[in-house]
């Protein structure tokens, strides 16, 4: 790797190819998708709406913006760390969100991408330039920014625990805890530390959870204690079921019975057996030495059994996808997989990842969208492919394969510095 120089005529040539993909991504985005990018910041509005409205002495959960019927539904705590947004005007608000996305999803792309770069001998920084604009386009990335989400900040509290994990830090599990106060279903991630018998990692997200939420019960007793016992049970609150960018396993049941509620019977089988099935995978591959499988493992199993999981919430799909990448450029895969898969692994991973990247890229389940009718009525070509976010995902958890990424660490200290933890063991 370190003898790897790359001239003028291919730094000029890998300029001309970033900049054409930067052009096809704006084109593609702007033109071709069917569903609108950018959202006007909607989830934002929403937050900055409630936060002014409870500056301003109404509660919290009472705000609603405009003539819709959404309003503020994270924890008290999240409220109070998005409290400086009723104090700035929108366009600040607004650049700032922008500009903070944007700063994580690079911080994301160096962390993920450099150890692949340095295993395989691809040089950088291009390779993490070609990347951002790729990881751009896929729905979940570009929706988080568009709407105002706030789903890549929490991957990368995650992720930073990976990395303390990999370092032995003492702080590891502040990252989940901190996320999980934010928003309740990254607490996911505490049951899979428990299940790979991180104790004292789980014990310090937990605490750091319960810290957060104590500080803002004594900042506002009142509004935590009716987020608790009140607001949280109102899931209507959130958004309808049936709706197309709900791509979880109750979205799709709701689809299947539209006009009619889905069986929350069947719902819930389907759930606690996708959780079994997954999170074992998860610690499989923990087991195996690959924290990054694990956790793409554990937050896609989140989206999957999660009531609702909007389509921008499954961001948890771009580390599965470099995990994936990072097998089809030949690190070996740990033992697990299939005997199918394991004949090869390459080709397989290869093709998983480059249809998991077209599906999302494409904005595929939108052109299945209906604004009248029932779901069904397009048969079962719509509704294959109004529910391709949640089968992509169903094939990933299924068959996304732990990395023996401990040998390729091992080979690379020869000729370059030890990677950081974008595809750190234990």
């Amino acid at each position: 790797m370190a003898g790897i120089r790359v001239g003028r005529g291919g730094r000029v040539a890998a300029g001309i190819g970033l900049f054409a993909v930067l052009v096809g991504v704006v084109a593609w985005v702007s033109v071709v998708v069917p569903n609108d990018p950018w959202h006007d910041f909607f989830d934002l509005r929403v937050y900055r709406g409630a936060v002014t409205s409870w500056l301003d002495g109404r509660p919290l959960y009472d705000y609603t913006y405009g003539r819709s019927p959404y309003g503020f539904t994270y924890p008290p705590f999240a409220a109070l760390l998005v409290l400086p947004m009723g104090l700035l005007p929108y366009p600040v608000v607004a650049a700032g969100h922008v500009l903070l996305n944007a700063v994580v999803l690079t911080g994301l792309a160096w962390w993920l991408l450099t150890p692949l770069a340095r295993r395989h001998g691809w040089p950088l920084p291009w390779t993490w330039l070609l990347a951002l604009p790729l990881l751009f386009v896929l729905e979940p990335v570009r929706e988080t920014m568009g709407f105002g989400q706030v789903n890549l900040f929490l991957m990368a509290l995650v992720l930073a625990d990976v990395a303390a994990l990999r370092r032995g830090s003492r702080w590891a599990g502040v990252g989940i805890g901190l996320a999980a106060a934010v928003k309740l279903t990254p607490g996911l991630f505490v049951v899979w530390l428990l299940l790979t018998r991180r104790w004292r990692a789980a014990g310090v997200a937990v605490g750091t959870a319960a810290a957060a939420t104590l500080v803002a019960a004594a900042v506002a007793p009142a509004t935590s204690w009716r987020f608790w016992t009140e607001t949280l049970w109102q899931t209507e609150r959130v958004g309808r079921l049936d709706k197309t960018s709900n791509q979880s396993l109750l979205g799709a049941l709701a689809r299947l019975a539209d006009p009619d509620d889905p069986s929350r019977a069947v719902w819930a089988l389907l759930a606690a057996v996708v959780l079994v099935l997954v999170l074992t995978r998860a610690v499989r591959a923990a087991r195996a030495g690959d924290d990054l499988a694990g956790v793409a493992l554990t937050g896609l199993a989140a989206c999957l059994v999660s009531p609702i999981s909007w389509s921008h919430h499954f961001v948890w799909l771009v580390p599965a996808l470099v995990v994936l990448v990072d097998v089809a450029a030949g690190t070996p895969a740990a033992p697990g997989p299939p005997r199918w898969w394991r004949a090869h692994p390459r080709a397989l991973a290869g093709s998983l990842a480059a249809v998991t990247s077209a599906v999302l890229a494409s904005s595929a389940i939108w052109f299945a969208f209906a604004t009248t009718g029932h779901h069904h009525e397009r048969g079962v070509t719509g509704i294959v492919v109004e529910d391709l976010y949640l089968l992509v995902t169903l094939a990933v958890v299924a068959l996304l394969p732990a990395r023996r990424v401990t040998a390729a660490r091992g080979a690379a200290r020869t000729t370059a510095p030890s990677p950081p933890a974008g595809s750190s063991p234990r």
